[in-house]
């Protein structure tokens, strides 16, 4: 039987990190809005109650480096919105990442309660 691996994942959320609701510095993305309302299939939808499921698409942190080693699950996300994904659910129950993952850790900046509250912040136009 084959090793399951740990999931790869951030341990705190970036400072960039666009689920972090207090800093105005936060840097706008630089994806369109288009792609924040793509990346909404990473949480629960709050109209059908639809969960994600393995094999969904999972956030990854903008540090991290898609399809390699260095794909990395971001932080934020996981606290708040990866116990809805069902193929995090499933890599707690297979031990491969702690429960303690899918809560706030610590010390940690306050997050966006919503995923329409990272879009609206993330695509919001910047003040001049």
């Amino acid at each position: 039987m084959a090793e399951l691996s740990d999931l790869p994942r951030r341990q705190f959320p970036c400072d960039e990190c666009p689920i972090r609701s207090d800093n105005s510095d936060n840097p706008r993305s630089k994806f369109p809005a288009e792609r924040w309302n793509a990346l909404g299939a990473s949480v629960r939808d709050p109209h059908t109650g639809y969960q994600p499921m393995p094999g969904d698409v999972m956030f990854g942190c903008h540090k991290g480096e898609p399809g390699t080693n260095a794909d990395l699950a971001c932080a934020g996300w996981l606290a708040q919105f990866g116990g809805d994904h069902g193929g995090v659910r499933l890599a707690v129950v297979q031990g491969r990442l702690p429960d303690s993952a899918l809560e706030p850790g610590p010390n940690w900046p306050p997050l966006h309660e919503t995923w329409a509250d990272v879009v609206r912040a993330q695509t919001a136009p910047d003040n001049p």
